[in-house]
């Protein structure tokens, strides 16, 4: 059942057996997984079934650096699916390596194993209809071994892949299910501004919400879960107070602190020297029909003997910005997104960067914008190249139904192409958000964020591209080309977040060490559960959908054998 809350007219008190914050991917996932036991679900969003500004402005952020943080409209979106509505597909699970405890990236080690987790990447695979659990090329015997010829067995790889999903909007994939079930109760225009505490039972004992319209809903629960992003569920537990009294979850001092994003950007080329029709520079498909696009990682052994950060990078287009790419398809391209359709074409933060717009937090930095009219003439003058694009890509991204292009790649003649990079952000205390004056329509104090990096996050970058040169070099296939002359200037002025939530609500073997123990209850609130990527320990070099969702359905087995039990009189 789905209903609308916005238009209340008196106060109400829910009671349900399980009461989740948030109906994004991972709230969803966990109602619906739940559920299949026969266990009441209450699922409360913020947001409607579609997007309303005013429900929007609530994630509002008080003090950010704009040049160093998106902007959260940008960032997140509220309504029924959160943030899926504007995600772009991406499926890849952290590695072994980011499980082991590593001194020189994190000071605590993860609770969790690579192994305990292994098991809920096909059914996380399902949920995001992106294929098998199958993310190296050894599993796919159809796949080439390599990007070119020539590469052969070394401390780089370029034979492991990210899957992609259809994309999959969880408001409407999984609007359906959420509608039919019996026992998950979805409402809407509802915000959670307060978990309330017990002090005799050290357990949360209820939830405060509120309408745009000043109407209030208690809902108590025997358990909680706040799947309400990474942000907002570091901001409830601040504006919540503890059974010891207060922050929610603060008593060893580490909530809100070890803020991660991921440092991504493009500061160097690849050319290859091996035959250019031969290199795999755009997405392959699986056999299955599943989209996938392989990467330059490094192997486990090199990371650990050398201390190097989990660091990937992938071969992209020309900046689509600058027309002395004569490129038809790419002006094309360029044109589409800067028009009056642009936003139906590409979510904001992608549109914005990709036409040369700075957006912190996005790969692409600024442009270096030319005229309409340069990209109309290369549209003129290379008519065959746009045209396969409207027809090729057009059809596979518009028109053609069920699974879509997730996006195109330019073949170049040169065999040289812009190697993008994508690693871990480290760990570091200063890093933050915070509560600060002012407040949202619902009366919640807004965010302070404190994103920062520092000079090892430069360097694991730096350090990437130079073992990547070495091995190109050393298989004699190809070379990195630096498009700067102080590459560590270059990597500083892209380093930004916002898209990707990290760290802040961090999981940990002791209290002393985080906010959450290893199976996401909150210390001191053992029926309060967070599922984000906040208590994610490190960042590695995967973005957070994928292992969020493998998260979620781990928590919902627990809390389906913890929930069956009675409650001792």
């Amino acid at each position: 059942m789905i209903e609308d809350l916005a238009a209340l007219v008196g106060d109400v008190c829910l009671r349900t057996e399980l009461a989740i914050v948030g109906a994004g991917p991972a709230g969803i996932v966990t109602a619906l997984e739940v559920a299949k036991s026969g266990i009441d679900v209450l699922l409360i969003e913020s947001g409607e079934r579609k997007f309303a500004p005013s429900v929007q402005s609530l994630s509002d952020a008080g003090e950010w650096d704009e040049h160093r943080h998106a902007p959260m409209s940008m960032a997140v979106t509220r309504q029924l699916g959160g943030t899926s509505a504007i995600w772009g597909g991406r499926c890849v699970p952290y590695d072994p390596v980011d499980f082991v405890f590593r001194p020189f990236v994190s000071s605590i080690p993860w609770p969790v194993t690579y192994g305990e987790l292994n098991p809920y990447f096909q059914p996380t695979c399902d949920w995001l209809v992106c294929g098998r659990a199958a993310f190296s090329v050894s599993e796919m015997a159809h796949l080439p071994d390599a990007i070119v010829p020539g590469m052969g067995a070394g401390n780089v790889t370029t034979s492991t892949f990210e899957r992609w999903s259809l994309p999959t909007d969880f408001g409407k994939t999984y609007y359906d299910q959420l509608k039919r079930s019996a026992h998950v109760r979805v409402v809407t225009g509802a915000t959670c501004v307060k978990v309330v505490c017990s002090r005799e039972s050290t357990r949360a004992e209820y939830l405060e919400c509120r309408t745009l319209a000043g109407r209030r809903i208690q809902v108590q629960a025997r358990a909680f879960v706040l799947a309400c992003g990474g942000l907002e569920g570091t901001r409830l537990l601040l504006e919540s107070t503890g059974p010891k009294g207060g922050e929610l979850g603060n008593e060893s001092g580490h909530l809100g602190r070890w803020y991660m994003s991921h440092a991504e950007g493009i500061v160097a080329n690849v050319r290859f020297s091996t035959p250019p029709r031969s290199t795999i520079y755009g997405y392959e498909r699986d056999i299955d029909g599943v989209y996938v696009r392989r990467r330059f990682a490094f192997t486990e052994e090199f990371q650990l003997a050398h201390e190097l950060p989990n660091v990937v990078g992938w071969l992209a287009n020309p900046d689509l910005s600058d027309a002395h790419h004569k490129n038809g398809a790419l002006s094309f391209a360029y044109l589409a997104l800067s028009s009056p359709l642009g936003p139906k074409l590409a979510p904001d933060a992608m549109r914005l960067a990709l036409t040369g717009i700075e957006v912190p937090g996005s790969p692409y930095p600024p442009g270096n914008v030319t005229s309409y009219g340069s990209h109309l003439r290369n549209v003129l003058c290379d008519p065959i190249s746009a045209c396969r694009f409207v027809v090729g890509f057009g059809a596979k991204r518009f028109l053609k139904p069920g699974r879509r292009a997730p996006g195109f790649f330019c073949y170049s003649r040169r065999n040289l192409y812009p190697l993008q990079y994508h690693g871990e952000h480290l760990p570091n205390s200063s890093s933050r958000v915070s509560l600060v004056r002012g407040t949202d329509a619902v009366g919640r104090r807004k965010l302070g964020i404190d994103l920062r990096f520092c000079d090892a996050d430069v360097e694991g970058v730096i350090r990437a591209h130079e073992e990547w040169d070495t091995y190109l070099r050393s298989c004699g296939v190809g070379q990195i080309e630096y498009l700067h002359q102080d590459v560590g200037a270059a990597v500083r002025q892209t380093l930004g977040g916002g898209f990707h939530q990290i760290g802040t609500t961090r999981m940990s073997p002791t209290p002393s060490g985080g906010v959450v123990d290893k199976n996401l209850a909150v210390y001191g609130a053992p029926n309060l559960y967070v599922a984000s990527s906040s208590t994610f320990v490190t960042a590695s070099q995967a973005n957070s959908t994928f292992m969020i969702i493998a998260f979620a359905i781990r928590l919902a087995d627990r809390l389906r054998n913890e929930l069956r039990t009675p409650l001792a009189l």
